[in-house]
């Protein structure tokens, strides 16, 4: 018995995309092929984008209105070919450390956009008009080409049409590296939302982004996503609150009660790294502690005429800065958390915030090495304070830029 011709499942997508009357998207400019392969893939792409594929019982393909869910095996970095300095002219690229997992990349850019996901090995869909391929490597030869960073050995390239507003205020260009990336001609619509996102992305991976075709490198400062936010279920009152915190946060009070601290500038504020240490009374009964705290607040909701109401918290933190803790009712919840289900229609949002001192405010965008040392002092704690929360009101912890952080 002979075994049936196989038809290989480009050949197969492409004759289904053409019957699905899929209309094709406009492209603003147009772009070089990558390479026959990718041009191919992303061919296929521009009109299944929008569609997912399920087999039907005849063992055929057919069109569904939902994305399904598929494991793709992914290209690990070992394995990626080297990057061709001609496509950077007209594409921008994602770079990041050789260490950076592609399933990592995943998972950020689902935590940003509802359709993202594998298309196949190396193309990563963002978004509708917008794909990621990857990962491809960056030598010694190319870096001196291209001017990457010399510890980002990874490359994706980024496939979004090109479309131009206005060149930036001068002033916006001294303060945004997007802008100062494209003095000519700030990107808009699908491009600035995706590069947007990158930003994002990249700092969460201590990356960059390399902008076409003026080939700037944007390169967010890893340590610099100092605050943190805790979404939960739970309210937890301004009381219980800062009996749970007082342990590694002794002069905490109400942001009303500022003027009982010491002033943020004050040379009696400055402490070494070793004293903010001895200063933190670690409790043996931690874990009772916020099995307690978790209790308390589920029994005062359940109460007759409970009412939430927002606070913030202050306390000295760090050498000489403060963390600035706030709870309210979210008024938005990140995408990163869009299928949770929140008992009251919205999560409470527990913020953690870094006040620094006067005198670091102007230094941000170049931070010097004692702003480096005071502002990872002050991460620290607000990892820990971030921690306590999580864990006593069942909620998840968000980084500054919205991307969920594990439990240490």
């Amino acid at each position: 018995m002979n075994n049936p011709d196989r038809i290989p499942i480009a050949e197969r997508l492409q004759k289904l995309n053409q019957q699905s009357g899929v209309a094709q998207e406009t492209q603003v400019t147009s772009t070089d092929a990558l390479s026959t392969q990718a041009t191919s893939n992303l061919m296929i792409n521009a009109n299944a984008r929008t569609h997912a594929l399920t087999v039907t019982s005849e063992g055929g393909l057919d069109i569904v209105q939902n994305r399904a869910s598929v494991g793709v095996a992914v290209i690990p970095f070992e394995e990626a070919k080297p990057l061709d300095p001609q496509v950077v002219h007209d594409h921008h690229l994602l770079v990041t450390g050789p260490d950076v997992d592609p399933r990592e990349l995943e998972a950020l850019a689902v935590s940003i956009w509802d359709d993202a996901g594998w298309i196949q090995p190396g193309l990563l869909r963002l978004t509708d008009g917008a794909t990621l391929s990857g990962p491809w490597r960056i030598n010694k030869e190319i870096r001196m080409t291209i001017g990457t960073p010399a510890r980002m050995e990874q490359a994706w390239i980024l496939d979004v049409p090109a479309t131009r507003a206005a060149a930036p205020a001068p002033l916006l260009t001294r303060s945004d590296p997007l802008a100062r990336a494209f003095a000519d001609g700030m990107p808009a619509g699908k491009e600035f939302e995706v590069l947007q996102a990158l930003t994002r992305v990249s700092r969460r991976l201590a990356g960059a982004l390399r902008a076409a075709p003026s080939g700037n490198i944007i390169e967010p400062d890893a340590d610099g996503a100092v605050a943190m936010t805790v979404y939960a279920a739970r309210w937890v009152d301004e009381e219980d609150l800062a009996e749970l915190l007082r342990p590694y946060l002794p002069d905490i009070v109400n942001s009303q009660d500022a003027d009982k601290l010491a002033p943020i500038d004050s040379p009696e504020r400055a402490q070494t790294r070793e004293e903010i240490a001895k200063r933190v009374n670690i409790p043996e009964d931690e874990l009772v502690r916020i099995a307690e705290i978790t209790q308390a607040a589920d029994r005062k909701a359940a109460e007759e005429g409970f009412v939430v109401r927002g606070y913030s918290l202050l306390a000295s933190a760090g050498n000489t800065s403060r963390v600035h803790i706030t709870v309210t009712p979210a008024d938005y919840t990140p995408s990163v958390l869009r299928f949770e289900q929140w008992p009251q229609g919205s999560a409470i949002e527990y913020g953690v915030h870094w006040v620094m001192p006067h005198v670091y405010r102007n230094k941000l965008g170049h931070p010097s090495r004692a702003l480096r040392f005071e502002r990872n002092r002050v991460k620290d704690q607000i990892e820990l304070i971030a921690s306590l929360i999580a864990r006593s009101t069942g909620g998840h912890m968000l980084d500054e830029d919205q991307f969920l952080v594990a439990e240490a």
